[in-house]
């Protein structure tokens, strides 16, 4: 093979490029570089050139390629005594992780994909917890496969990052759950009186709505929310196994506040629907719709519950605390208007605020 040859698809890629080059490789079962095959020259140069960590074993032996970036994940007990090492010997402590998916990709069945993946490594003297995130993948060798290569990165950091935010979570969702519990108690005493017992009920109702939403938003990291699941996890109380909600409307994501507001509300109404309106009655049912559309150039979010089927919905004499709340908290947390209307076939609510008031909506 032309020197020249040799010498560009060894050229360039930094340290590990420099130490490619001046490694002895007819010491090893791989001969001298202008007897390699053109697969594992053209996946070489291909690894030395990038800025992904990436690594080659080639051959029965697994003999050992890596690059600068890959580099950056070792320390001094594997590098640079890594380069032209044999798999096996070089990564003893780990083969029983590394070492059958090794083999299965050398066995001629395809390719592999770890996610944040526990691969614990000796590095600076020390065994360490390493998550990674990797695939392996074939190099082909005429009717075979010659080696494998591996693209990877490091993902301890964020891990550990999720790790400390499920442990945040787990003890906000305690906390909640304990400040739930005192005012529930609190309320118990309060409201001791026979006549008081309605009034402590909502309340108790409207902290089991508070606590659903908590619980969802847990699961969410607190951020942010699926609109459906919101609604589901409002209406869980109200389902007794009959179809009695039709629930509709595009992926949409609401943030934390959002969540709650919108699960008060909708306590608020099947409550008063369980009461005065639709669910009264075997025919009853409920709508609930959103979607987002352009009016006036402007992208608009609109949600609605609408009964049918139960009583005609009659305006109250007064305003009563449920229904200042659902305005408030709606009005307040969605950036919109609320619009309560009492028509013959039953209640409809309906809210519309401007979209980019949500969450990013997912893609």
């Amino acid at each position: 093979m032309d020197e020249n040859l040799v010498s560009d698809f060894l050229s360039g890629g930094g340290e590990m490029g420099a130490l490619t080059r001046a490694f002895d490789w007819s010491k090893t079962s791989l001969g001298s570089p202008e007897t390699w095959p053109q697969s594992l020259r053209v996946t070489v140069r291909l690894v030395l050139t990038s800025r992904h960590p990436m690594f080659i074993w080639w051959g029965p032996e697994l003999i050992q390629f890596y690059n600068d970036a890959y580099r950056t994940t070792m320390g001094p007990e594997r590098h640079p005594s890594a380069l032209g090492a044999k798999g096996r010997e070089c990564w003893d402590e780990i083969w029983d992780i590394i070492g059958p998916q090794i083999e299965y990709v050398m066995a001629g069945h395809g390719a592999t994909w770890n996610e944040d993946q526990l691969v614990p490594v000796t590095r600076h003297g020390r065994r360490e917890d390493v998550w990674w995130t990797y695939s392996f993948g074939p190099i082909d060798l005429e009717n075979k496969v010659g080696g494998v290569l591996v693209v990877c990165k490091d993902v301890t950091s964020e891990h550990m990052a999720r790790e400390a935010l499920s442990l945040i979570n787990e003890e906000l969702k305690h906390r909640v759950k304990n400040t739930l519990a005192v005012l529930g108690a609190v309320a118990t005493q309060t409201f001791r009186d026979v006549s008081s017992r309605p009034d402590l009920e909502k309340y108790q109702g409207r902290l089991a709505a508070f606590g659903r939403a908590q619980d969802l938003l847990t699961a969410a990291n607190w951020a942010e929310a699926p609109l459906q699941d919101v609604i589901d996890t409002a209406l869980a109380p109200y389902r007794a196994g009959e179809r009695r909600f039709t629930i509709s409307g595009p992926p949409i994501v609401v943030k934390s506040r959002q969540a709650l507001a919108l699960s008060l509300a909708i306590h608020e109404l099947a409550t008063n629907a369980l009461k005065y309106g639709a669910l009264t009655v075997a025919s009853g049912h409920v709508f609930i719709m959103w979607k987002s559309e352009d009016q006036e150039r402007e992208p608009k979010f609109t949600f609605v519950w609408r009964e049918a089927g139960g009583p005609p919905a009659l305006e109250p004499a007064r305003v009563g605390f449920g229904s200042r709340l659902i305005s408030r908290v709606l009005q307040d947390d969605f950036g919109g208007s609320v619009e309560m209307s009492y028509e013959p076939t039953g209640l409809t609510c309906r809210l519309q605020a401007p979209l980019e008031n949500l969450a990013t909506p997912p893609e």
